[in-house]
């Protein structure tokens, strides 16, 4: 303590024979001490949080057909459970998410007909069940359709060689089903429109659809007994390390989906190669 004293040209302490007591200036230097201990502790602390911390930058591409709440609740989610994640959504069709993969501009993205772009890992896999949609005018069916009673329908699909078309016609091919395409449509929300106008009918998962049946115009009926289904998946690029962002980000984007089933948004299963790690919701 003496050189303490010594060393500052201070007096810290009176000393007398019943002990040591702090002078003004020994009682101002503690208190200094004290806070430069506690900040110091604070900031190692804080170190350790922040090594546990994801940030940084996550660029993620997202269908049309996920819906505005998903993709919305999906960035106030990241925001609340990751907020030094600086998370950027690109919408765009399966062929654009696999070209951004394969030129960097997003680091993981949602794709159908995943085993078609070699360069694509797929990090989760879900097939969604498919549901014929209608107006609620004249509405014909149940709760369930089967492929076959589709032949005589005018419906309203995208164009090929878009995903929706191509597994369509494959299913109708095995079943030897003609179908009618009365309208091609590039827009989801333009096809939907006509299907409300009572104009024809559609096919879609219920990701696409649950939002709408809160409303008053449409009616769907889940397709059964046949091959038709789609596999949505959450890819990244082979052979690419992933920013420190992207598990933490994987994970909370799986957990979205299987929430989502637990609510009756999205119908299907998860699964790996020739197994379901899921029930159908």
């Amino acid at each position: 303590m003496r050189r303490l004293e010594e060393t500052l040209g201070v007096q810290l302490f009176i000393r007398d024979g019943r002990g040591v007591t702090l002078t003004e200036s020994g009682a101002k230097l503690c208190d200094e001490v004290a806070n430069v201990l506690l900040r110091l502790e604070n900031a190692c602390l804080q170190a350790r949080i922040d090594e546990g911390t994801p940030s940084g930058a996550i660029r993620v591409g997202v269908l049309p057909n996920l819906g505005p709440t998903f993709m919305a609740e999906l960035i106030l989610g990241c925001r609340q459970q990751f907020p030094r994640v600086n998370l950027k959504l690109l919408e765009g069709f399966t062929y654009q998410t696999a070209n951004w993969i394969q030129s960097k501009q997003i680091d993981l993205g949602f794709a159908y007909d995943v085993d078609n772009y070699r360069h694509l890992n797929p990090e989760f896999l879900f097939q969604e069940e498919v549901y014929l949609v209608g107006s609620k005018n004249n509405w014909p069916f149940g709760e369930r359709v089967l492929l076959s009673e589709l032949e005589s329908l005018p419906l309203i699909i995208p164009a090929a060689p878009s995903y929706t078309r191509r597994r369509l016609e494959a299913a109708a091919h095995e079943q030897r089903v003609e179908l009618t395409f009365k309208y091609e449509i590039d827009s989801i929300p333009l096809i939907k429109r006509m299907i409300a106008l009572d104009e024809g009918y559609g096919i879609f998962s219920r990701a696409c659809l649950w939002e709408d049946l809160e409303g008053q115009n449409l009616s769907v009926a889940a397709i059964e007994r046949s091959s038709l289904s789609f596999e949505l998946a959450l890819t990244t690029a082979y052979g690419t390390i992933l920013p420190p962002p992207a598990r933490h980000i994987i994970s909370f984007l799986e957990q979205m989906v299987r929430r989502y089933v637990e609510l009756g948004r999205w119908s299907g299963e998860f699964i790996t190669r020739g197994t379901s790690s899921s029930t159908t919701s």
